[in-house]
């Protein structure tokens, strides 16, 4: 019966007893604190929700990516044309055209054509957020992993 899933119980709950009851008496016999669970159960992500964020962080994983929307963060104007960028990176137009147009398919980037140039500018400051957390989080631990390794071998 422990292996019964939650969503099983969820859909037919034992007669006399209320959704909860049922849920904490499957997980008695395992060392699991109920109330935790059951406060989980109560704030799922959705999986709708769940895969968006994470096609999101996926698109966000590339390096070559995350150089370019580093580089549309600090640009002095806001937005950079393919030349630019790809001159500036160190990288083919070919290259940066391509990461630009996975960036903006996922509404990350947006564009604005004058003539023959298009220019790329960050669609939000939810971007500029998201790399700026990241860029904080990964610096604070690499301090940290730093500071925990002196302390080892002190």
């Amino acid at each position: 019966m422990v292996s019964q899933s939650v969503e099983t119980i969820h859909s037919a709950p034992h007669a006399g007893h209320s959704h909860e009851t049922a849920i904490e008496g499957i997980y008695q016999g395992r060392s699991i604190h109920a109330e935790h669970m059951l406060a989980v159960r109560r704030n799922l992500l959705t999986t709708d929700t769940a895969m968006r964020i994470a096609s999101l962080f996926a698109v966000l994983s590339d390096p070559t990516r995350l150089q370019v929307v580093y580089a549309l963060l600090r640009a002095p104007s806001g937005e950079l044309c393919v030349g630019d960028l790809a001159t500036g990176l160190g990288r083919d137009d070919t290259t940066i055209s391509h990461q630009l147009r996975v960036l903006r398919n996922q509404q990350i980037v947006a564009m604005r054509k004058v003539g023959r140039i298009v220019y790329y500018r960050l669609v939000d400051e939810h971007i500029r957020l998201l790399l700026e957390l990241g860029m904080t989080h990964t610096s604070e631990t690499s301090t940290s992993s730093k500071a925990g390794e002196a302390e080892a071998l002190a």
